[in-house]
């Protein structure tokens, strides 16, 4: 249609496109290659960048790598400079292992003894002590008794009394000591005496030794020591 404005009166008259068919075909074939080239030169920008980021982050991991194999063998030198521990640890074990098993069954018989006729009623007397005790290479027997106590093995005991109520007194005392445990008492019996004589009582026991009887000789009190840097380690820091 005419492009003239309607103020103008000029006729209406149809605009007819008096190009030649081969020319606008042509222009259209070249906004289309020039579309073409636009995305292939997009594509392989993208491309390039891709590559690019991709090679940077090899760089990268390749550099880290290096590093953190310099910082290994650094670190394997080091451990090199700890190889005693295992020896001072198995030195160590090896140390309280002897310390148990020799105090497995340490007793301070004279301390035990002494507290035991210290116990005593003063109507009591002690005629025979016989210890069967153990041993290192067996420091616990179990008590012959219905519920099997472990402890140190037995003492043995053989004494008079004035009365009834002092041997009872006396199977309390000793079961109210921490070294001895389960005071049984295998006979009681009346002695004869003379005419005119002061009537008194026989009786033998036995005690078990419990593991509060053990001296505690052997047993030390651990520090915890803190380990100083390594020289290698300051010099780092």
């Amino acid at each position: 249609m005419n492009a003239v404005p309607v103020g103008v009166g000029a006729p209406r008259t149809p605009l007819v496109d008096l190009l030649p068919p081969e020319i606008e075909m042509r222009r259209k074939q070249n906004r289309a290659k020039r579309l073409i080239m636009s995305a292939v030169v997009l594509f392989l920008v993208l491309l390039g960048g891709a590559w690019y980021f991709t090679y940077s982050l090899r760089l990268s991991a390749e550099s880290n790598l290096a590093a953190e194999q310099d910082k290994t063998a650094a670190k394997q030198e080091e451990l090199k400079t700890y190889d005693y521990i295992p020896l001072v640890r198995a030195a160590l074990d090896n140390a309280v292992a002897a310390r148990a098993w020799a105090g497995s069954a340490d007793v301070q018989w004279a301390t035990q003894l002494n507290s035991l006729l210290t116990a005593a009623p003063t109507d009591v007397a002690l005629t025979s002590l016989a210890v069967s005790a153990a041993s290192p290479s067996e420091p616990f027997s179990l008590d012959g008794t219905p519920f099997q106590q472990p402890d140190l093995g037995q003492l043995a005991f053989a004494g008079h009394a004035a009365s009834e109520a002092e041997v009872a007194a006396f199977q309390d005392a000793l079961d109210a000591l921490p070294a001895f445990q389960n005071t049984f008492m295998t006979s009681l019996t009346i002695a004869p005496v003379d005419d005119g004589g002061v009537p008194y009582w026989i009786f033998t026991g036995s005690t078990r030794i419990t593991s509060n009887a053990l001296s505690g000789r052997t047993v030390t009190e651990q520090s915890i020591v803190t380990p100083s840097p390594s020289p290698s380690a300051e010099s780092k820091g």
